[in-house]
């Protein structure tokens, strides 16, 4: 058989293959009050939700395992969704299970994956999101949002709301933006990165991780920064009025509004900086043990 033969006899197979045994495609619907609380379990694929008008949850879930068994609780007030494989097991990558849902706008809606990624539109009310290695992505309205990553991504934009927006990673990364108001951020040796207008409270810490936060503080603000040896960068909209105490073991300190730090004792390398920028109001803490710390308003 010739080379030209061959793939064409190829491509006509893959043509007429049937589909992979045990694929399926489910459909579930729902009448659901529009503060319902959504719950969503995936092992491996992935879970997209979608919010729309309409008082009702509908759940298209394609599973390509035939081992995996879909539950599907529903009453007014509580749905609950989970694909169930049996111990757990991982399965090879085909046999992925996606989840694609419409929810109510105003859903309290909870996401456990393990491999799945995890990507949320328009959902307005409280998110409490999670994934091992997948990828997770969510927008934050006004109810809080809080989106936690072993070694996958997490990203939020903010819509112009005042949310409470918390993520946690290991070795993953963060980004986010457009928020308003508060903002907490927990990474051992990924990074953070995070813009928040009009803050009112920023929390950051890593262990090794880098931090890179871009804030507009309200008058009143909290900032308490930490790591042992990652980086800390925060860059301040100006004007700036703030208290400023920084304190660390063995890492420099950079400070781009001209006060110097100072040695703590001479007879260790530990040093500070303590200084009122403008007319103070805010207050920010920033410490580390052997990382960099960098303070600018531009």
């Amino acid at each position: 058989m010739t080379i030209r033969n061959m793939v064409l006899s190829a491509a006509i197979l893959a043509a007429t293959a049937s589909p992979a045994v045990g694929a399926e495609t489910i459909t579930k619907n729902a009448t659901v009050a529009p503060d319902a609380t959504v719950e969503v379990s995936n092992v491996q694929g992935s879970v997209e939700v979608t919010a729309w008008d309409r008082n009702e949850v509908q759940l298209v879930a394609e599973l390509e395992s035939s081992k995996d068994e879909l539950e599907f609780e529903a009453t007014e007030r509580m749905v609950r969704i989970e694909v169930d494989r049996p111990s757990g097991k991982y399965h090879n990558d085909e046999d992925d299970a996606f989840l694609t849902l419409h929810v109510p706008k105003g859903v309290r809606l909870i996401v456990d994956t393990v491999s799945a990624d995890v990507t949320v539109t328009g959902v307005r009310g409280e998110q409490s999101l999670q994934s091992v290695s997948g990828e997770v992505g969510t927008q934050a309205f006004d109810a809080p949002v809080n989106a936690t990553a072993v070694s996958g991504e997490i990203t939020i934009v903010g819509n112009g709301g005042k949310a409470v927006v918390t993520t946690e990673n290991v070795s993953g990364s963060s980004t986010v933006s457009g928020i308003r108001g508060s903002y907490t951020g927990e990474v051992v040796s990924g990074e953070i990165r995070a813009n928040v207008a009009q803050a009112d409270r920023i929390e950051a810490n890593s262990v090794s991780g880098e931090i890179a936060i871009q804030a507009e503080l309200s008058p009143t603000a909290q900032v308490e920064m930490e790591t042992v040896s990652g980086t800390i960068a925060l860059t301040i909209k100006p004007p700036v009025n703030a208290n400023f105490d920084i304190e660390t073991f063995s890492g420099d300190i950079e400070n781009c509004f001209g006060q110097k730090p100072r040695d703590t004792s001479k007879y260790t390398p530990g040093s500070e900086l303590n200084f009122t920028q403008g007319s103070g109001g805010a207050r920010v803490e920033i410490q580390t043990l052997s990382g960099e710390i960098s303070i600018c308003d531009r």
